[in-house]
């Protein structure tokens, strides 16, 4: 590394013809249409690797001096590279864990289809153990009213807990609700809901933060499942061209997993890893000892993972039937209802995690709790005038008119997920409001990035997103402004434009080989694009093919 870093250093101070065999490339990639998202050299035809960093980006003739009798020589035929691609915003363990060891109800639109599948997952149990299992939608179910009675008949005596495909509510059935002990008596938490029929007896739905009164109960996963499962959700992100993530949910669990895959050099990701604050439910623990965890941050930072950011869920979800955004009314006044921290208390950690340089993304689906987050941002820049931290509004799904100037004026990033708005359409919320405003926000310059919200979504891949955004009518923007999105905006957002983000001299080599040019296909035909090859600190981490299949194909 240190080698290869002097190296770089006599190769900046130098031209292409001049350099001597001591600091050829290790790989030098040619006959490529690379796109660099450099503004100052958009684009060029090769590029060389020396260790973990770029050597040289330029023409095919001048990076032929970069190879010796030990480099490797690619030869791109012509195909798109571009950097490596930056999640804003991606559950890596939750979306694994899922994947690869729940119950998974995915291909499954009715109750027939759902008890099917929840059987299949039950072989071989003991029924008193509790079956989990997701996602599920209201729509599955007959009048799109799901009911603990479509569960019953099958699961008697095992307690069956579903999670909706957003994992802001569950489905619990008979045999569960009796478990937690919740009722016809049981009161409705704070900013939660027990759905209960005209009988008042509990449906077996909870809605937010009810859905902690059941949570508590689950078995928790096993160390092992839970490493394994982060070792693949890795290969699965390098495999869609991710080099770069910014981790929304991480527990101690996740941290411990991620610490040992970089201790054995198999974390091929840059985290960026967000602790939850103020939420047990998505924390997973309560709030004393989400506290806990932030204060020993440090122990947990290596190489590729870093832990100066803070998760808070100010709002709900803009979706039927229960629209649990906070919204702002026809008097322009915050639906507090919905607003699950109160906005002082907001204010008071975002100005004290702003002091402490901690990095807050703020889970705000609704006008008003995004109001509720900038509202605490300026409070923040007025307390603290000499950060230059820049906090994320996360999904910044409607925006307030009167508020779309206030994020440049705080230096506040626009992060764009779930990447579905190709599939939500163009309005959410209660009443319907026009969502997902990329050219509005962008005309007012803001920094905006773009995130999978892996777990939402069945995969992280962000080109269905990418073709959703090129392809929102008026709300559309350029490919360039949205590969920027992808890729440099996410650096930039994290701190690390120095070195990623681009494909420029001297920054680390991530970049990725794609099957065609986003530039000269139909915006129509960019979300089937696939990534061929993923590159990390200069290693290929990731190839299509039958030659790679069986060492770098990620499995189902």
């Amino acid at each position: 590394m240190k080698n290869a870093v002097a190296a770089l250093s006599l190769i900046a101070c130098a031209c292409p013809a001049a350099v001597i065999a001591a600091d050829r490339a290790d790989s030098v990639y040619l006959n490529g249409r690379i796109y660099t998202v450099d503004e100052s050299q958009p684009w060029a035809e090769a590029v060389a690797v020396l260790g973990d960093r770029i050597a040289f980006v330029g023409s095919n003739a001048a990076a032929r001096d970069f190879i010796g009798p030990a480099t490797r020589t690619i030869d791109l035929q012509g195909r798109m590279v571009m950097p490596g691609i930056h999640d804003a915003h991606t559950h890596l363990l939750w979306a694994s864990m899922h994947r690869r060891y729940g119950c998974r109800l995915e291909d499954q639109e009715t109750v027939a289809g759902i008890v099917a599948t929840l059987q299949q997952c039950a072989k071989g149990r003991d029924p008193r153990e509790w079956l989990v299992a997701s996602p599920y939608d209201y729509t599955f179910f007959p009048d799109h009213r799901p009911h603990r009675k479509w569960l019953d008949q099958a699961f008697p005596d095992t307690p069956v807990f579903l999670r909706h495909f957003s994992f802001h509510h569950a489905l619990l059935n008979t045999r569960a609700l009796q478990v937690v002990g919740i009722d016809k008596a049981t009161p409705n938490p704070d900013k939660g809901r027990i759905v209960k029929d005209e009988n008042g007896e509990p449906t077996g739905e909870l809605v937010e933060e009810a859905v902690l009164l059941a949570q508590r109960f689950l078995p928790p996963d096993s160390a092992e499942q839970q490493l394994e499962a982060l070792r693949w959700a890795v290969r699965v992100n390098n495999q869609y061209g991710i080099t770069s993530i910014q981790e929304a949910a991480s527990s101690r669990a996740a941290l411990t997993g991620l610490n040992a895959l970089d201790r054995d050099q198999e974390l091929m990701l840059e985290v960026a890893a967000h602790l939850t604050w103020g939420s047990p439910r998505f924390g997973g623990v309560p709030n004393e000892a989400l506290e806990a965890l932030i204060d020993d941050r440090a122990k947990y930072q290596t190489a590729h993972v870093r832990t100066d950011f803070v998760k808070m869920t100010i709002d709900g979800v803009p979706l039927p039937p229960h629209f649990t955004e906070a919204g702002i009314d026809d008097h322009c006044q915050v639906d507090l209802g919905h607003v699950f921290i109160p906005p002082g208390k907001v204010a008071e950690m975002v100005t004290r995690f702003d002091q402490a340089g901690i990095k807050v993304k703020m889970h705000v689906t609704g006008a008003g709790a995004a109001r509720v987050a900038l509202d605490a941002v300026e409070a923040a820049r007025k307390a603290n005038p000499q950060s230059t931290i820049r906090h994320d509004l996360a999904h910044t799904n409607i925006i307030a008119p009167r508020d779309l100037a206030r994020f440049t004026q705080l230096n506040v990033v626009g992060e764009m997920s779930p990447s579905v708005w190709h599939l939500f359409g163009r309005t959410l919320g209660q009443p319907p409001q026009p969502a997902w405003q990329f050219r509005t926000l962008l005309d007012h310059g803001v920094l905006l990035t773009v995130g999978s919200d892996w777990v939402v979504t069945p995969t992280p891949n962000l080109f269905p997103g990418l073709q959703g955004i090129l392809l929102r009518g008026e709300e559309s923007v350029d490919l360039a402004s949205a590969l920027r999105m992808l890729t440099i905006n996410g650096a930039i957002s994290i701190g690390l434009e120095q070195t990623q983000g681009s494909i420029e001299r001297g920054k680390l080599a991530n970049f990725i080989v794609l099957d065609r040019n986003l530039f000269t296909v139909p915006a129509t035909d960019v979300a089937e694009t696939r990534v061929l090859r993923t590159v990390f600190e200069g290693q290929v981490v990731y190839e299509a093919g039958e030659a790679a299949a069986e060492r770098r194909q990620v499995p189902d």
